[in-house]
């Protein structure tokens, strides 16, 4: 179970980046942008139910909320016929219906508009079809220069071709890029992919940097981006 705890960084953000500073900060979806664990959990409940099969297990929790839809579907059915059924009508469900149970994280929109004149900001996520409409429907999507979904990659997190897909994009080195994730996926993509690691809300990772707000990696952040 993940505990809150407060920003902790072996050194100051100037010395963690080639270029003293980060040049994109990407972003992971669930966990980060949004507490949407309650979300998740009711939509596959949706999809069970309407198999008529058992509920999400609380041991099953973490897995759906790491993974991609269609990862987290075989997880919970298997191989076979019922699994294409499943991914069938997962491709036909209006997403907005799970929205009241997303929280936005607190202070995640000013510390989007404090990043924009200083870098590039992206998100991968292992969401798929439902990734735009949520961001739009937060507010959220101009902030971002680039959405990295799983269904824009052949291999989702943990594999590094998102992160990848982003460094081509914006002509970076992996060490002049931030990823702030919560998750072990998370922390293998940034291991996987060579930049540097957040880990938010979650001291269990291993990370270059523990934070427990956006308001702490703000006040990290601002003396290598020249800000305030």
């Amino acid at each position: 179970m993940k505990n809150s705890s407060p920003l902790r960084a072996a050194v100051q953000a100037t010395q963690l980046f080639d270029s003293g500073a980060p040049k994109v900060v990407v972003f992971d979806c669930d966990g980060v942008l949004f507490d949407s664990r309650e979300a998740n959990v009711r939509f596959y409940n949706h999809i069970l139910a309407r198999l008529g099969r058992p509920e999400v297990r609380p041991d099953q929790e973490d897995y759906i909320h790491m993974h991609s839809a269609r990862e987290s579907l075989a997880y919970l059915l298997g191989s076979g016929p019922l699994l294409d059924e499943a991914w069938r009508h997962c491709q036909s469900i209006d997403f907005r219906i799970f929205n009241r149970y997303l929280r936005k994280e607190p202070g995640l929109e000013e510390f989007l508009a404090f990043l924009r004149p200083h870098c590039r900001i992206a998100l991968a996520t292992n969401r798929t079809v439902s990734t735009p409409q949520i961001l739009e429907s937060f507010g959220l999507r101009a902030y971002f220069d680039l959405v990295v979904t799983a269904a824009d990659v052949n291999h989702p997190k943990p594999h590094p071709e998102s992160m990848e897909k982003i460094l081509r994009s914006f002509q970076s080195p992996a060490r002049h890029v931030l990823f702030i994730g919560d998750s072990q996926v998370d922390a293998m993509l940034a291991q996987n992919s060579g930049v540097i690691f957040v880990a938010y809300k979650n001291p269990e990772l291993q990370a270059h940097v523990h934070a427990d707000s956006f308001r702490d990696l703000q006040y990290w952040l601002a003396p290598a981006l020249g800000a305030r």
